[in-house]
This record gives structure tokens, C-alpha cells and sequence, in this order.
């Protein structure tokens, strides 16, 4: 296992419930621990009922699902490990935001991967929702896939592209954190970055190429092909035309950690790119593992 990898992502927790975003997620999780060289841990969690009426994991209510969710956690492990993953599935009860959290927490994941339902995918991740609530409160980064696309396939893992990662900043701690994080992943992935600046026209322009200058050379340095761009306008806006102008595989964004969210949903920049972009979205708390 390459070094850098294992500082970057120490495993990968996939949380499924079967549905066609989850399986994109499989496609990008499968790609990034196989070169990453990783462990995936492949999640599916049966809701649980209600206190008051809950039923046993052995009753005859939940043999059916149990049933179902053991052969198709089965067949996940098995397409992973034909691609030579080290592959674990993993079936739970209860409630699915807290189980797939502390799943992450006792595997140590260095990445969780889960899919969103629609191509604005954050539009269906209404609040208290299982996306909604893993991504606000968990401890490691976490890659948001939205609904299948053409060009993505279910069996061919190849064909998920990782090359070209694009990285949102504000010189903030939670920028630095993504961009820590990306330089990371990109080394294992042998990917481009190019980091964006996008202010007002009052910015600094000097201080702000010179600190986008550091962050290019440092990348560069370790062998990783970079670029940036300090565009202004609105943030939000800038960041989407600039990523699909640059082809982004994936924009990276940092948040403020276990009550990020709080504030994206009050109509922050993440939370708006997270809503609109067109490619996946990898959100970097303040202090990832």
C-alpha cells in the first residue's frame, strides 16, 4: 500500500441501499479502493421499527429483508473482490444515519461514498433525511454521487473517471483541509487539480495570486500536475462554470465540521454547489482523518 494512500484514506465505507444512485457509488468506491490499495466496507442497514413495537432481527417480519440484503451485500463483495478489493459487507439494524456513522467510526474510515437520489442531488436531501445527516455529522470526508449517468457502468469500474479533481477555496482552515485531503488522493490517483479562488471584485488580487502561487508550487512538488485560477464574481456561480468548463471528474469543497451543515442549509456556497453541480461532490470537514 503506497504511503500517501494510507495517510489519505485508511479504508472506505459504502453505505447501499441498493438503489441506482448507491450502485454509482459502488462503481467510484470499487475505483478508488483499488487504487488507493484499501479495504472497502460495503454498509446496508434494515430501518428499525419503532420502540414501542420492535421486532427481533430474528422474527419472521425481517427474515424476508434480511434475506434479500445478505444476497445482494454478497454479490457487491463478490464484484468487488473480482477486482481485486479486499471486500467486507456488513448488514445492521436500527436507525441508518447513526448506523452508517458509527460504522465509519469503528472501521476508521478515512472516506464514506454514498449515492443521492436525482441529479440535484441535494434537493432530495431534505432535512433529517440519511444523506443529509451523515454528511453534516460524520468525521471523515464524505463523496456524494447523484443519479447514473451514461457514460457510468455498474460492472465497469475502469470506466469511473478520477482524473481531474477541482478544489474550491477561501485560504479558510476547512479549505486548507480539502485541499490537504486532494493532494492526497490525487497523488494515489495520479489526478490534475486545479484550484479556484472566487471573490468579489474588492479582493486583493496580489495577495490572493501569491497565496494561490504557494498552493500550485506545493502541489507541484509532489509530483502532482496543478494549476489555479482567481476569478471574480459570485462564488457559487464561479465555481460551477469553472469546474464544467475545466472537465471536473469531482469538486471538493470543506465544510466547518460536525455542524457544517447547519450553516449550508442556511444557503452557504457548499450547500449550493452541493445542490447544482453537475459532478460528484466530496465534502472535507475542518479536521479529516
Amino acid at each position: 500500500m503506497r504511503s500517501t494512500s494510507k495517510k489519505s484514506t485508511a479504508c472506505i465505507v459504502l453505505p447501499t441501499d441498493f438503489q441506482q444512485p448507491a450502485r454509482r457509488a459502488f462503481t467510484y468506491a470499487v475505483k478508488l479502493a483499488s487504487v488507493l490499495g484499501v479495504q472497502l466496507h460495503i454498509v446496508h442497514v434494515i430501518k428499525a421499527v419503532s420502540e414501542s413495537s420492535r421486532v427481533s432481527a430474528d422474527s419472521r417480519y425481517l427474515n424476508p429483508l434480511k434475506t434479500s440484503a445478505l444476497l445482494e451485500l454478497g454479490r457487491l463483495a463478490r464484484l468487488a473482490k473480482e477486482a481485486g478489493i479486499h471486500a467486507e459487507p456488513h448488514l445492521l439494524f436500527g436507525e441508518p444515519s447513526d448506523s452508517i456513522l458509527k460504522s465509519a467510526a469503528r472501521f476508521h474510515a478515512g472516506l464514506l461514498v454514498m449515492g443521492t437520489h436525482g441529479r440535484t442531488g441535494w434537493d432530495r436531501l431534505r432535512l433529517g433525511s440519511t444523506a443529509e445527516a451523515v454528511v453534516r455529522e460524520a468525521h471523515c470526508p464524505v463523496l456524494t454521487l447523484q443519479e447514473v449517468v451514461a457514460r457510468d457502468s455498474f460492472r465497469h469500474h475502469a470506466k469511473v473517471k478520477l482524473d481531474r479533481l477541482f478544489v474550491a477555496t477561501d485560504f479558510s482552515s476547512y479549505s486548507d483541509a480539502a485541499l490537504r485531503y486532494v493532494s492526497g488522493l490525487a497523488t494515489g490517483l495520479k489526478a490534475n487539480v486545479c484550484v479556484l479562488h472566487a471573490a468579489g471584485e474588492g479582493a486583493g488580487k496580489h495577495v490572493v495570486q501569491q497565496k494561490l502561487n504557494a498552493v500550485t508550487e506545493g502541489l507541484q512538488r509532489r509530483g502532482i500536475e496543478a494549476e489555479s485560477l482567481s476569478i471574480p464574481g459570485d462564488p457559487v456561480e464561479t465555481i460551477l462554470k469553472q469546474a464544467a468548463e475545466w472537465q471536473a471528474d469531482v469538486i471538493a469543497v470543506g465544510s466547518q465540521g460536525r455542524r457544517g451543515l447547519s450553516r449550508l442549509v442556511l444557503g452557504s456556497v457548499a450547500e449550493a454547489v452541493l445542490r447544482r453541480a453537475g459532478c460528484p461532490v466530496l465534502i472535507v470537514r475542518s479536521r479529516p482523518r
